[in-house]
């Protein structure tokens, strides 16, 4: 693996010497899936505060028992189940 100075002077010369653009394509993608992820969260938390002002008869009305499973999803959803045949797939 080799080193690239991240100088100003090396990340012009470095698409020129063959070397991948270090800072123009990263940095975008990156600050983009940031942004995403904490608007996100943001909204989350947002729907978990308003959800608790409504009162539970309202609640029960929606068909919502728990509020935090509504809204980031159900845990059992994020298990992974055994697959007993997964020394047959091959990847």
């Amino acid at each position: 693996m080799a080193l690239i100075d991240t100088s100003a002077q090396y990340l012009v010369l470095a698409p020129l010497a063959g070397f991948p653009d270090v800072g123009a394509k990263a940095a975008p993608s990156r600050l983009k899936q940031l942004t995403a992820r904490f608007l996100a969260w943001r909204a989350q938390r947002e729907t978990i505060r308003l959800l608790n002002a409504v009162d539970a008869a309202t609640l029960r009305d929606l068909g919502i028992s728990d509020i935090e499973s509504q809204v980031h999803g159900d845990p059992q959803d994020r298990m992974r189940g055994y697959d007993r045949d997964w020394w047959k797939r091959r990847r």
